[in-house]
Parts: C-alpha cells; sequence; structure tokens
C-alpha cells in the first residue's frame, strides 16, 4: 500500500479528487451529512482534513463541537434577539443595548419612526448588519433589498453551525453606539472554557470599509504576540477600567459550555452586552496565526457527547 501512495501519479489524482471534494457545489453539499460536510468545509480553509476523533488544535475542536454538543438552549443563546431574554435570566438586564423595534419581515420596519442613527441587524447568524450613521444619507432601497436577503439565509449552512439551524428569521434595530475617542466600536471578546475566560480579543475597525481587526490579550492586559507573531494593531492600548467587571460578566454566563465566545463594549462607563458565540469565525478565527490555533486548542476540554 505505501508503494502506491509513493507513486506521483496516484498522489496526483488524489489530491485532484480532495479538490473537486473541496469546490463542491452549495446545492450538492446541503445534502451531505454533518460530519462529511464539516470535513470538506475545513479542508477548504486548512488544506487538510481535521481529525474529528482527536482534535488538537481550536479549529478541529469547534467542528467537533458542532457535530457533538448541543444543548437546546444553546439555540436561544445565539439569536440576537431572544439572548435578551437569558441575558435578564442571568441579571445582567443592565447590559443590555437599547431596543427600538424587532421585525418578521422588512415591511413592519418604518424608517421615519426611527432615529437618526441606529444598527439593523439580523437575529440569526452573523455578519448581516446594517449600520447608520446618517438616516438623510442612508439608502433605504438598498438597504431594504439586503435584508430580505438575510431573511432566505439558513445559516446553519454556513459551517453546519447547529445553534443556528431553527432559529426564525428576524430583524432588530438597536441604538448606534460608539466610543467617542475613537469615532468606532471597540469590541472585546472573551474566550470563555468552563466558565473561566482565558484571553480577550480587541476588535477594531468595527464599521471601517476594510473590515475589523483584532489583537489580543491576557486577563492582565499582556498582550500576547506569541499567539499571533506580529506587534499589536493598536500600541500601548489602554486597559478599559470596567475589564474586571466584564470578566466577571463572561465568567458567570459561559458557565457550564466546555466554549463560548462572549462579546461586550464598553461605551464611557457603561457595560453593554454584544452577544454570545460558540463557533467564532467557524471554528477559523485563527487559521493565520497556527500558535494561537493550538494555545486555544489545549485550553478548550472535550465534553462528552
Amino acid at each position: 500500500m505505501k508503494e502506491i501512495f509513493k507513486n506521483s501519479n496516484t498522489m496526483g489524482i488524489l489530491r485532484l479528487i480532495l479538490w473537486f471534494y473541496a469546490i463542491l457545489p452549495k446545492k450538492i453539499c446541503r445534502v451531505l451529512p454533518d460530519h462529511l460536510e464539516l470535513k470538506r468545509y475545513f479542508y477548504r480553509y486548512y488544506g487538510y482534513f481535521p481529525d474529528l476523533k482527536d482534535p488538537k488544535i481550536f479549529g478541529e475542536k469547534i467542528q467537533w463541537y458542532k457535530l457533538n454538543y448541543r444543548k437546546p438552549i444553546m439555540n436561544e443563546m445565539v439569536d440576537k434577539y431572544l439572548a435578551r431574554n437569558f441575558i435578564n435570566k442571568m441579571g445582567f438586564g443592565y447590559t443590555l443595548n437599547e431596543l427600538y423595534g424587532v421585525y418578521d419581515n422588512v415591511g413592519e420596519i418604518d424608517l421615519e419612526s426611527l432615529p437618526d442613527k441606529f444598527v439593523l441587524k439580523a437575529t440569526h447568524g452573523s455578519g448581516m448588519n446594517i449600520i447608520c450613521k446618517n438616516k438623510n444619507e442612508l439608502d433605504w432601497k438598498s438597504s431594504r433589498m439586503e435584508m430580505k436577503k438575510w431573511l432566505k439565509v439558513n445559516y446553519f449552512f454556513k459551517g453546519r453551525q447547529w445553534v443556528y439551524k431553527d432559529i426564525a428569521p428576524r430583524i432588530i434595530c438597536e441604538k448606534y453606539l460608539e466610543n467617542e475617542e475613537c469615532q468606532e466600536l471597540t469590541d472585546y471578546k472573551f474566550y470563555c472554557y468552563n466558565g473561566k475566560p482565558e484571553v480577550v480579543l480587541v476588535y477594531f475597525g468595527r464599521y471601517s470599509d476594510t473590515g475589523p481587526i483584532f489583537d489580543i490579550y491576557d486577563l492582565n492586559w499582556n498582550y500576547l504576540k506569541d499567539l499571533t507573531g506580529r506587534a499589536p494593531t493598536v500600541s500601548n492600548l489602554q486597559k478599559p477600567n470596567k475589564l474586571s467587571e466584564m470578566i466577571e460578566i463572561a465568567s458567570k454566563l459561559s458557565q457550564n459550555f466546555p466554549f463560548m465566545r462572549v462579546d461586550l463594549y464598553q461605551v464611557r462607563d457603561q457595560i453593554i452586552f454584544g452577544e454570545l458565540t460558540f463557533y467564532p469565525a467557524s471554528g477559523f478565527d485563527f487559521l493565520k496565526f497556527p500558535k494561537g490555533d493550538k494555545f486555544l486548542g489545549n485550553l478548550f476540554k472535550l465534553a462528552k457527547k
């Protein structure tokens, strides 16, 4: 058997088969069993298939997590509207951003009744946001078309993220938030393991045209250069004065889960809840940072199925 794989022609054929498997059309991918689609999806990013029996790196463990760890409450926790109920139950209702409305369809949104600044979000996935800083400059026709597309999306099929599969697609409108000192919103994303926050990813450029970038710190606010291999994006970044309180909130929200990312903001001196995530970037947050991928994977202790 080893002699067969030493043959360059055989290896070339195998690589070609794997390549075709990785680029299968979406309609075909939808009928694949979850474990096969996850392997295909992972291969597209990493260039090899994940070890789902004995995963090591963070990216592999997130794929295992999707397949093997499923609690019904997780669906509520990632729903950007229903998550508000969970946050209230946990005693952190004071961190919720002001809600202007929740809509089952785009036709329900009354633009005239909304303030000059607001944010529209889809409740059933990630990356579906409209940031309005000036209502008079908003292309409402284009925005309506975009939101109608959102409502047709089942985010589960993007990497078989189980928690999103049965979420009712809706749109919410919330208060526009901004850190005045930088004219944008700084996002603190806590990576928590069994109720213990370990690191915080600080995201910048949330509203920029080029998209967000992040730096990673430990809970004592030391920049973890080894995990990314690069200097911090923002030098001498000041530790938020509410960091200890944010750590406590993240700890309590993530109890009883092998892994959860808790996103929080600090606007002036107020902590604002962002969202809860079980599969950050579907497991590919640290694709370009192997040391970080390994470090976060080592912290992730897999639960029984």
